[in-house]
């Protein structure tokens, strides 16, 4: 059979007619490549709206106001860029820039219009946009008549974009689980919000709106606000440290009574501002912890100086301890050595501001004394004096707190027997240096009794803490002139006018009671640290003990034993040898003051083992004994030659009895023999710290 041809089909094809649509196409394949949305951001031109064809739009009623501006706020959600900022700039310059023309429905009618949008924007991919919808969003909060009904949309969206949910991280654990807070400084590593002037704009906003929420507003949202607030505080930008901290300072002085709980967080927050390179931040962190002192009165003030003062209890160990060091910063010791001198003069007036304003100062003041008596030691002499008078300051006040307790030490003119009745003084160490020798110092009148039999006449009465030979209009210029101190606005009331005088007296009776109170808190630890191999902790130890010295003067006789045998340690240890010149100044501050306030006796009883040849001491121990011996004999020394006016019937005082059994041990000593010439050498000075001056005296014995 035939196999039959296949036909072959005839493909379809256009009328050459219709060719011209051949590309129609290509052409919409072209357009959806560039669909906005797609794969690339369309740009349009900004439409031309109401605002730009009139100058002033008008404004009266809220509906027909927001006629006027419905286009650009439609414009908000469009996909163009430029479109959104445009729009965004418009509302700004009638929103902003001229909101004071518009009335208050207005504005209320525009923040129910454009809340949403506006929050919205505040995540824009632009960062230009987000700046402007943060500053439009501030001014309607600040204008608005009523916010109860935004607050709900508001604090989310700032939570949202501050990070501030979650900011220890802890949230995901159980109660039981969560570690104890950081305790060294902490920031922020990364922002949600990357801008820093975005985030500025934020801080802005939320400082308005803090100040706009009632009490009762901010206790429906007070975690969200705190935390808004903590956030900002551990920013990494400066300027928005710098707002968080005038922001806290607001909110807690505002909300005292409901920031109960929250006092010990806020103040957590602000370590890194404590600790920041620029001093206006220090110092602004420092109001702030004033300011969360306020708020935690009674109940978490304590733990915040916890926090500044790295104090950790000895029988709980994080578990990070086992597997990596651990290590505190101790905020109030950095903030005495700072190395601004303005940071380091406001520490110390902000802790006179908290011992003289603080409601629970009792639980404060044995942590806070050791500090400002660190402030009498600071490199700069003017820091140093301000420190005395504001002592003085707190010594006034606790007078008048404690007057029941000092009333009769007041009335019947109890001294110390070292005075002689008043008549000698020992001048003031100021910065750990001994000022003895000096006849022209200051000098208080000596305590004296009730006159009732009336052998003095009115006039020859006088207080106990007047200068001697003035009265009290003399008695600045027997001080000297007072020192100018830089003006600050910054400044606590408390020391504007303080007055502070170049020439220092003996310390005040409430002042010395006061240190000699809180001193046994920390004497004992202090002994530690002047055998410490670290020069500069020697150092820091030995000026702190120095300045204890000189307010409790005759009281530190408690600790007369443990103090010698610390000194002994240092002057026959490392320190000594390092030779150290402000070391050794301050140290032998401390002998010479030992020497001028306890009874030469005691300190002869203590001493004089080291003369004898049976002693147990070694050689070194022998020697620095002698010359703590040899300096504390000059002190007494020149207490009785501070006498005035001089009495030739005293002769060597309280030194009478311990002068002849002093030359007889010495006579006796296996001092005198020992090859070493250090020995040799601390014999003579023994011996020459009071043959020249009480020489005359000796000749009669």
């Amino acid at each position: 059979l035939q196999r039959e041809k296949e036909t072959k089909k005839v493909a379809k094809r256009m009328d050459s007619s219709l060719n011209w649509m051949s590309g129609w196409a290509k052409l919409k394949t072209e357009q959806e490549q560039f669909r906005p949305g797609v794969t690339a951001m369309a740009v349009r031109e900004p439409p031309r709206t109401m605002v730009d064809a009139l100058e002033e739009l008008p404004t009266g009623t809220p509906e027909i106001f927001l006629a006027y501006i419905q286009r650009d706020i439609n414009c908000l959600a469009e996909e163009s860029l430029s479109v959104r900022l445009t729009s965004l700039q418009k509302l700004q310059r009638l929103l902003v820039l001229q909101v004071e023309s518009l009335a208050t429905d207005i504005i209320d009618a525009v923040m129910d219009a454009l809340l949403k949008p506006l929050l919205k924007r505040m995540k824009d991919r632009s960062e230009k946009c987000r700046e402007c919808a943060v500053k439009i969003l501030r001014s309607l909060v600040e204008n608005t008549s009523d916010l109860s009904a935004a607050l709900p949309y508001i604090f989310p969206s700032l939570v949202g974009r501050l990070g501030s949910e979650d900011l220890d991280g802890v949230a995901h654990l159980p109660e039981i689980m969560r570690p104890d807070p950081e305790q060294k400084p902490t920031e922020i590593a990364q922002p949600v919000e990357e801008s820093e002037e975005v985030r500025l704009q934020l801080g802005h906003f939320v400082a308005s709106l803090l100040l706009r929420c009632s009490p009762t507003q901010i206790y429906a949202y007070i975690d969200e606000a705190t935390g808004l607030i903590r956030a900002q505080a551990m920013d990494p930008f400066h300027e928005v440290k710098a707002l968080a901290c005038d922001t806290m300072i607001s909110f807690c002085y505002n909300h005292t009574e409901m920031l109960l709980h929250f006092a010990l967080p806020l103040a957590r927050s602000l370590t890194s501002s404590l600790t920041h390179n620029h001093a206006k931040i220090r110092i602004g962190a420092l109001k702030a912890v004033t300011a969360c002192l306020w708020c935690g009165v009674w109940k978490h003030n304590f733990e915040i100086f916890q926090v500044l003062m790295a104090w950790q209890d000895p029988n709980k160990v994080p578990i990070k301890a086992f597997y990596e060091g651990v290590t505190n910063v101790n905020y109030m010791s950095t903030l005495s050595f700072d190395r601004h001198p303005a940071v380091r003069r406001f520490w110390f007036e902000t802790l006179a501001h908290w011992m003289l304003r603080c409601v629970d100062k009792v639980d404060l003041e044995p942590y806070i004394a050791p500090y400002l008596l660190t402030g009498l030691c600071d490199e700069n002499e003017e820091i140093a004096l301000e420190v005395f008078w504001l002592i003085e300051k707190i010594g006034e006040a606790y007078e008048a707190e404690k007057e029941e307790d000092l009333r009769k030490t007041k009335q019947y003119g109890f001294d110390y027997t070292w005075t002689y009745g008043g008549r000698a003084s020992v001048p003031f160490p100021l910065q750990g240096i001994w000022a003895g020798g000096k006849l022209d110092h200051a000098r208080r009148r000596g305590a004296r009794g009730p006159d009732f039999l009336g052998h003095k006449a009115l006039t020859e009465h006088h207080h106990r803490e007047l200068l001697d030979d003035a009265g009290e209009e003399e008695e600045e210029e027997r001080l000297g002139t007072p020192l100018e101190l830089p003006r600050r606005d910054y400044c606590w009331p408390d020391c504007r006018g303080l007055e502070v005088f170049p020439r220092l007296p003996r310390p005040r009776l409430g002042a010395r009671s006061w240190v000699r109170t809180h001193s046994r808190r920390y004497i004992k630890a202090t002994f530690n640290d002047v055998v410490d191999f670290r020069d500069c902790t020697a150092l820091n130890a030995g000026r702190l003990l120095c300045m204890s010295v000189a307010y409790t003067e005759e009281g530190v006789t408690e600790w007369l034993q443990p103090m010698l045998a610390a000194l002994t340690k240092f002057y026959s240890g490392r320190a000594w040898a390092a030779g150290d010149t402000r070391a050794m100044q301050t140290y032998g501050a401390v002998c010479k003051q030992l020497g001028a306030f306890l009874e030469p006796s005691a300190m002869w009883a203590q001493l004089r083992a080291a003369l004898d040849a049976e002693c147990a001491m070694d050689l070194d121990q022998r020697i620095a004994s002698m010359r703590i011996l040899a300096m504390s004999l000059e002190g007494h020394v020149e207490v009785l030659q501070s006498i005035q006016p001089p009495d030739p019937e005293l002769k060597m005082g309280q030194l009478e009895p311990v002068i002849p059994e002093l030359i007889e041990a010495m006579h006796n000593s296996d001092l005198l023999l020992s090859p070493t010439p250090e020995s040799r050498e601390v014999m003579w000075s023994v011996l020459f710290s009071f043959l020249e001056p009480l020489g005359a005296f000796l000749t009669e014995m």
